[in-house]
């Protein structure tokens, strides 16, 4: 009977120790999940109907119907903050302590700064975790209104379990954070804002119990839940979900929106990015023509403006690299919208090229993504 009690209690303690190993790899950290400048996220809009809920996974994909051009969002230093940039505008970001603060963005209407930030992560976070609290940011609309948006929201790491993807593979240990975020605007006549504060600077920021009381009463706040879908082993949330709704019209829903970003196209990312410095030589080859070394390979750029084609010459050393290497090329503009993308595989030993066409592009400036040996790299471009 002895023997039994202790066999009974191993057991429950082997089950204990397996839980924890598996909760351990479900966790949002700095290490693995900081946003990092120079990546490049492939994101794709879906139809939000198309994703399914399922009794055995947060989400089933194998249906999921995709919508809307291809995008990519890129990651680079601003000032004092780190900014995600795509088609739709860009959001700003800053690292204080444990925490990652939203404390801008910005539209092609629109641009509000935070002086009250949400905390958009927090480092780590693993299932049952929370965060809650208020923001406020003020900024304007068409360069004629004044606007306030300020709130309350509560993250929660809320939910742990699988994704079954659109070839029916299950990825296991995803967890799933949830934001729920009541905003309330406030607009009024830019001019007039201007005439009494003299700056957009000097209007005064609410307090906490103005927040509050604002969330309360406005019966045109809005009411957004955010889904987040963290895998381990990938930086950026592979599946993101939101539905936006009125909070007094019994939470009917205004407008929902999915985004996925393939697990396998983050893979490139967990090793650590070098940023190549972008110059410009002017006139049409505006690409920089001199070789630049990878960690296991160089190259160089050539532009061929009669047939309007980008040439990437690699060289790769065969006593570092074994067998044949993917190789990519993205063109995107500065807002992230993907207009060209070429692939390929590199020979070690030998010279190797890749070409990508920009004929038939607006005339403006250009970024050139390079991805090779599991490294990426960027060049800015201009079509005249």
């Amino acid at each position: 009977m002895k023997a039994n009690t202790i066999n009974h209690r191993s057991f429950l303690l082997l089950i204990g120790m397996a839980l924890n190993i598996c909760l351990c790899t479900a966790q949002v950290t700095l290490e693995q999940n900081m946003y990092q400048a120079n990546d490049l996220l492939e994101r794709r809009q879906m139809n939000p109907t198309s994703i399914r809920e399922s009794p055995d996974a947060l989400a089933d994909l194998q249906n999921m119907e995709a919508i809307g051009e291809n995008n990519v969002e890129h990651m680079e230093w601003g000032t004092d903050s780190l900014i995600a940039i795509d088609s739709g505008g860009m959001q700003k970001y800053r690292l204080k302590g444990d925490s990652l603060l939203l404390t801008g963005t910005e539209n092609r209407l629109m641009h509000i700064d935070y002086s009250l930030p949400e905390t958009w992560l927090r480092f780590p976070m693993i299932l049952g975790d929370s965060i809650s609290g208020l923001f406020e940011g003020k900024g304007q609309y068409c360069e004629r209104l004044f606007i306030r948006k300020a709130g309350r929201y509560t993250t929660k790491a809320d939910a742990l379990g699988s994704l079954v993807m659109e070839n029916s593979d299950t990825l296991n240990n995803v967890l799933r954070l949830q934001t729920e975020r009541i905003t309330t605007t406030i607009a009024q006549p830019l001019d007039s804002m201007l005439a009494l504060y003299g700056t957009l600077d000097s209007i005064p920021i609410l307090g906490n119990d103005s927040i509050q009381s604002l969330v309360t009463t406005d019966g045109k706040a809005i009411r957004t839940v955010t889904l987040r879908y963290y895998v381990p082993g990938c930086r950026y949330p592979v599946l993101e979900t939101c539905e936006a709704g009125s909070v007094t019209e019994n939470g009917s829903s205004i407008q929902s929106t999915a985004f996925y970003s393939s697990p396998y196209s983050q893979s490139g990312l967990a090793s650590a990015n070098r940023s190549m410095p972008a110059k410009s030589t002017g006139g049409q080859s505006s690409l920089l023509s001199d070789e630049k070394p990878g960690r296991n390979f160089s190259y160089s750029i050539d532009t061929n403006t009669s047939a309007q084609t980008i040439i990437v010459n690699f060289n790769i050393s065969g006593e570092t690299v074994k067998g044949n290497l993917p190789v990519r090329l993205l063109l995107c503009d500065q807002q992230g919208i993907l207009y060209r993308q070429a692939s390929g595989s590199l020979q070690p030993g030998e010279p190797n090229q890749l070409s990508i066409n920009y004929a038939g592009l607006r005339h403006g400036p250009y970024v050139l993504h390079i991805e090779a040996c599991g490294q990426q790299y960027s060049e800015k471009f201009s079509v005249n």
